[in-house]
C-alpha cells in the first residue's frame, strides 16, 4: 500500500506544482459557473415567468390602454404595434390584436373580441403560457369593467356611455387597485422543476471540470511517461506493475477530488457572499456529495488510464481528450439540464458517467431526495470504473 500511495501522491504533487494547471483548477471553473449560472437563471416560482407578447393595437383608446396594463400586471412583456408597423415587422411569437373600435364597442355595451394569433413557427410552450395568461388578464379586466361601467339605460341598451376625464381616472384607479384575493403558485412537494441557475451551473461545472482536469491532464501525463520511458524505468524498481497502475488511478482520483473540493468551497463562499447576486448553498448535501464524487472520480481516472493506453503522443492525448470531455459534458447534462432534451437524447447521455453524476447531485441539492437516491448512480459509476480500469490496465503497457 505504501508503494501505491507513493506513486499517487507524487503524481498529484507534480500536477499541482505545474503553475499552468492553476488556471484550470481555480479560475476557469469559477468563470464557467458564473457564465452558465447567468445563462440558465430563472425566477423563483412559476408565477414570475415572463411571457413575451406582441400587441397590435388598432384602437388606441383608453380601454385598450387599460387592457395592455392588465397584461403587463400578469407578467407579459408587451410590445405594442400599429397595424402598419406590425405588417412591416417579422414577429416570431403569439400576437394579440385589439380591433379598431374596441373601446367604442365596450362603451356601447356591444360584444367585441381580442384575437390571439399563434404563429406556425412560435414556441408551443410559450403559446400555451400566453393563452393562459391572456385569459387571466381578461378576467381581471372584465371585473374592473363590471365595477366601473354603468348599466345600459332602459330602452337604449346600446347607447354609448359618455366618459369624462374623471371617469377615465376612476377606471385606471380601479384597474391598478390592489386585489383583495391573490393567487400564489409554487412547485408542490418534491416535484421536478427543471434545474436552473446556480442549481444547474454549480453541479454541472463540478462534474465537467473533474472530467477536463483528470482526463486531459491524466491522459497527457500517462502518454508522455509512456513515450519518454518513465513508466518503463518505474517498472524496474521494486514497485509491481499492479501497484503502478493502482497508484496512477489513485493519483488521478485524488486530483479529481481536489478539483471537486475547490469548487465545493468556492461555490459555497460565492453563495454566502452573494457574489454577482448568486444565491446558492450546498446545505446538508456535502456528505452525500462526497459519497457520490469518490466513485465518479475513480471512474474518470480509469477512463484517463484507458485513454493514456491507446494514445501514442501527448498531442493526441490532449486534443482527443479535450473533445471527449466536451462530448461527455454536453450530452451528460453539465451544460444544460437533461430534463429539457428529448427522451432519446437523455438516454444517450446516460452512456456517460457525467449524466449519472448529475443525477446524483440533482437528487441531493435540487430534489431533496437524500443519500438513498445515490444508490443507483454510485452503483453505475462503480461498474463503469471497473470496466475502464480493466481496459486501462490491458492497454497501458508497462514493462521492466
Amino acid at each position: 500500500m505504501r508503494n501505491i500511495l507513493h506513486v499517487a501522491l507524487n503524481d498529484l504533487r507534480l500536477h499541482l506544482k505545474d503553475r499552468s494547471n492553476i488556471f484550470f483548477l481555480f479560475l476557469m471553473p469559477i468563470a464557467f459557473i458564473l457564465f452558465f449560472g447567468a445563462a440558465f437563471r430563472s425566477p423563483e416560482g412559476p408565477e414570475k415567468v415572463t411571457v413575451t407578447l406582441p400587441v397590435i393595437n388598432a384602437d388606441g383608446e383608453f380601454l385598450t390602454e387599460g387592457f395592455v396594463d392588465a397584461l403587463r400586471s400578469h407578467s407579459f412583456e408587451v410590445t405594442e404595434f400599429t397595424p402598419k408597423a406590425a405588417a412591416d415587422t417579422t414577429l416570431d411569437a403569439s400576437v394579440a390584436s385589439f380591433p379598431e373600435g374596441f373601446t367604442r364597442s365596450i362603451l356601447s355595451h356591444n360584444k367585441t373580441e381580442v384575437t390571439l394569433t399563434k404563429l406556425a413557427k412560435s414556441n408551443e410552450s410559450y403559446d400555451f403560457a400566453a393563452e393562459a395568461r391572456l385569459h387571466q388578464a381578461l378576467v381581471g379586466f372584465l371585473g374592473t369593467l363590471a365595477r366601473w361601467l354603468p348599466a345600459p339605460a332602459a330602452g337604449a341598451p346600446h347607447a354609448p356611455v359618455q366618459v369624462s376625464d374623471a371617469d377615465k381616472g376612476r377606471f385606471f384607479a380601479l384597474l391598478h387597485e390592489e386585489p383583495l384575493v391573490r393567487i400564489r403558485s409554487s412547485y408542490a412537494g418534491r416535484g421536478r422543476p427543471v434545474p436552473s441557475g446556480m442549481g444547474q451551473s454549480v453541479p454541472g461545472m463540478l462534474a465537467m471540470f473533474i472530467v477536463m482536469t483528470v482526463i486531459i491532464g491524466g491522459a497527457e501525463a500517462l502518454t508522455t511517461e509512456k513515450a519518454t520511458g518513465t513508466l518503463t524505468r518505474l517498472a524496474t524498481t521494486p514497485i509491481s506493475r499492479r501497484e503502478i497502475m493502482t497508484g496512477k488511478v489513485m493519483g488521478l482520483t485524488l486530483l479529481g477530488m481536489t478539483q471537486a473540493l475547490i469548487l465545493i468551497v468556492a461555490a459555497q463562499v460565492m453563495g454566502q457572499a452573494h457574489v454577482m447576486g448568486i444565491k446558492f448553498s450546498w446545505g446538508s448535501a456535502v456528505p452525500g456529495l462526497l459519497i457520490l464524487l469518490v466513485p465518479y472520480s475513480v471512474c474518470i481516472a480509469c477512463i484517463a488510464l484507458f485513454a493514456g493506453g491507446i494514445f501514442r503522443t501527448s498531442q493526441q492525448a490532449e486534443s482527443v481528450s479535450w473533445l471527449i470531455g466536451m462530448i461527455m459534458a454536453a450530452l451528460g447534462g453539465c451544460w444544460w439540464p437533461l430534463e429539457i432534451v428529448p427522451s432519446w437524447l437523455r438516454s444517450l447521455g446516460h452512456v456517460f458517467p457525467t449524466a449519472w453524476a448529475m443525477d446524483g447531485m440533482h437528487a441531493l441539492i435540487t430534489f431533496g431526495q437524500g443519500i438513498g437516491a445515490l444508490a443507483l448512480p454510485v452503483l453505475v459509476l462503480s461498474g463503469m470504473a471497473l470496466v475502464f480500469g480493466v481496459l486501462g490496465t490491458r492497454t497501458m503497457r508497462v514493462t521492466g
